[in-house]
């Protein structure tokens, strides 16, 4: 009998971080969650490769990913020469390499890594929207030298899948972006929700376009009386004079429309998401369906978003949400007034945005689909 042991080889999915730092909020995102789920699922070794930027704290929370932390480099392009030098070192271990974005740092690092790792794969998260793409020079020869490089290609709305198949020379598959959920979840029920409108992100952006919710809700404040409004996430310093000005001139509005800040504690943050009857999102532009739209979901909320590209899928088509125009202050308030007055819509869709989202937005069933095309693509052009 051959007692010879056979010693088998754990596959590695890699993720660079193409701008240095990762924070700890993409740690539960998609650009960190897929290697990670790759590794729970499949039992891949998932490694995310950054500088430090802060104390990761949700690392507790993943585990079995790893945190390769590089020293933190003068510029970017420092940091593609020092990625470029870990690949060197690491190449053999790097059986799969997750890009997250079509950024030109990734260029390099896929090029070198596919002439030491021929047979390695790559996998090409587009998160993007179609205003970006239409800008990306996708005919120039860097641009080119990457994308047929890349095995699998992927975007979060099926609106940009249709508009970049028709346009780009590559195969271009859907994966949205999705949900975890880290321990059983209890359905959330209607009885848990209040009179709240919810938005989460980095507050004051210019894509945010927070200052469109706030004037939409001072419009039809009065008529409104029992509702609030929150919004959740740390400040931009440029957005902080508008607030001002905002209360200054609506003194009453100031115990009704609160700023929590940035919640770290995801226990806290979901209690917040289970309060909220409405979610609203006024971004000008997101690549797919943003992560707070998927915990929105989850929990319940009824969803009321500007018209980005990933709209349809946000609403569920309108069946559990409604879309407005772009910065479209009067339209939004509008829907508001409408809504906020028809209890029958939100006891409803507190059930149905739940099931739609436990459905078709599993990262369970996107890592499996990712995990099945990078062992079926071609990575030719077509």
């Amino acid at each position: 009998m051959d007692n010879t042991q056979i010693n088998i080889v754990q596959k590695g999915i890699y993720n660079f971080s193409p701008y240095i730092y990762y924070s700890n909020e993409q740690l539960m995102k998609d650009c960190c969650l897929i290697p990670y789920l790759f590794h729970k699922y499949f039992g891949y070794r998932s490694v995310i490769v950054t500088a430090k930027k802060e104390e990761y704290i949700y690392l507790d929370l993943l585990k079995g990913l790893e945190l390769d932390i590089l020293e933190t480099p003068n510029d970017l392009t420092q940091w593609g020469e020092m990625c470029c030098d870990y690949i060197s070192v690491n190449y053999e271990s790097i059986d799969v390499m997750f890009c997250f974005g079509l950024y030109p740092s990734h260029f390099r690092m896929v090029e070198l890594y596919k002439r030491l790792r021929p047979d390695g794969k790559v996998i090409l998260k587009l998160d993007a929207n179609i205003y970006w793409e239409d800008r990306m020079p996708f005919r120039d020869s860097s641009y080119e030298a990457f994308l047929s490089k890349c095995n699998v290609i992927t975007v979060e709305s099926k609106k940009l899948k249709k508009h970049l198949s028709r346009k780009w020379p590559y195969k271009i598959d859907y994966a949205p972006n999705a949900s975890m959920d880290f321990t059983v979840r209890k359905r959330t029920e209607y009885s848990e929700k209040e009179n709240i409108i919810l938005t989460v992100g980095r507050i004051g952006t210019a894509q945010k376009a927070n200052q469109i919710l706030m004037e939409a809700f001072r419009l039809v404040s009065d008529e409104l009386p029992s509702w609030k409004v929150k919004l959740i996430g740390s400040i931009e310093e440029n957005f902080k004079p508008y607030i001002e000005q905002f209360f200054n001139t609506n003194p009453h509005l100031r115990d009704r429309i609160i700023f929590t800040g940035k919640i770290l504690d995801k226990e806290i943050l979901e209690k917040e998401y289970k309060k909220a009857k409405i979610f609203a999102l006024t971004s000008t532009l997101e690549g797919g369906t943003p992560n707070v739209w998927v915990e929105a979901a989850r929990n319940g909320c009824y969803i009321v978003s500007s018209q980005i590209d990933a709209v349809d899928e946000a609403t569920n088509w309108g069946e559990c949400g409604r879309s407005f125009a772009i910065n479209n202050t009067v339209e939004l308030s509008e829907i508001f007034l409408e809504i906020c007055n028809d209890e029958k819509i939100f006891a409803r869709g507190c059930y149905d945005i739940q099931e739609y989202r436990e459905r078709f937005f599993s990262y369970e069933k996107i890592v499996h689909k990712l995990e099945h095309l990078i062992n079926c693509q071609t990575g030719e052009q077509v």
